[in-house]
């Protein structure tokens, strides 16, 4: 396999917790991940960091065995990433024009139908 690229790991990971939301241990995240070259250590190093971030939940479910969870859903994730951007901006209107700008009819229809909730 190619090298990732920074924090593609993380996002695979956190994709195999959210769909697995009952939580799955360090092993069947490696499974899951299914790069014969990706050592369990390194699964462990993520997830501790994804721990850190609060993204993800570890749960002792005695002896050596810990169960991992995502801490949050992938859409509050993602919402989470897109008001963080926000935050970064002088001109947020001028953002929202490119973002809709890239979204398809369905999905304006989405939106217009979230915010006149």
């Amino acid at each position: 396999m190619s090298k990732r690229k920074q924090g593609e790991l993380e996002a695979e990971i956190l994709s195999c917790l959210w769909d697995r939301p009952d939580g799955l241990t360090s092993m069947q995240i490696l499974a899951m991940v299914g790069d014969e070259n990706l050592a369990i250590t390194t699964v462990l190093t993520v997830l501790s960091r994804l721990v850190d971030k609060e993204l993800v939940q570890r749960e002792s479910l005695g002896g050596r065995t810990i169960l991992f969870r995502a801490a949050k859903s992938r859409e509050h994730h993602t919402a989470s990433l897109l008001l963080e951007a926000l935050q970064n901006t002088q001109n947020p209107a001028l953002v929202f024009s490119h973002f809709t700008s890239g979204l398809t009819a369905q999905q304006i229809e989405s939106l217009k139908r979230a915010l006149n909730q």
